[in-house]
C-alpha cells in the first residue's frame, strides 16, 4: 500500500536518512543483500573512508545527500551505498545500487548523489 499522505511519506524518508547516515562505494559486484561490507573501495592517499550524508530535509517524500569520496588509483567503482557506522568494512550496509562504472587510473574524488524517495 503507498502512503497517500506527504506528511508521513516525508517522515519515512526522514527515518531511512536517520537509519543509513554514512554513504560508501564498491568495486566489482558489490555488497549483494546480506548487508556485507565485501568489496568497499580500501586504500589511497588520503584514504577511502565513509563519508556522513548529510541528508536534505525531505521535500516532496524525497531526501538528497552527495559526499565527495577519496578514491584510490587503479579502482573501478560500481556501486554505492548507504551505511550505518563510519567505519568501512563493517557489515552495516542498508542499502546499495549499481552506478555507472567509474574507472580511477590515479588517486581521485567521487562526489555521488544519492536520492531517497518514499513512494
Amino acid at each position: 500500500m503507498a502512503i497517500s499522505i506527504l506528511a508521513q511519506r516525508n517522515a519515512v524518508a526522514t527515518a531511512y536518512g536517520v537509519a543509513a547516515p554514512y554513504g560508501c562505494l564498491f568495486t566489482s559486484t558489490g555488497p549483494g543483500t546480506s548487508g556485507s561490507a565485501t568489496n568497499e573501495v580500501t586504500g589511497g592517499s588520503p584514504a577511502y573512508a565513509r563519508k556522513a550524508m548529510s541528508w536534505s530535509a525531505p521535500s516532496n517524500s524525497a531526501i538528497t545527500g552527495a559526499p565527495t569520496f577519496d578514491v584510490p588509483s587503479g579502482t573501478t567503482v560500481t556501486y554505492a551505498g548507504v551505511a550505518v557506522s563510519a567505519t568501512a568494512g563493517t557489515a552495516d550496509i542498508r542499502d546499495a545500487t549499481s552506478i555507472t562504472s567509474q574507472v580511477f587510473s590515479s588517486q581521485g574524488t567521487y562526489q555521488v548523489t544519492f536520492t531517497y524517495t518514499q513512494a
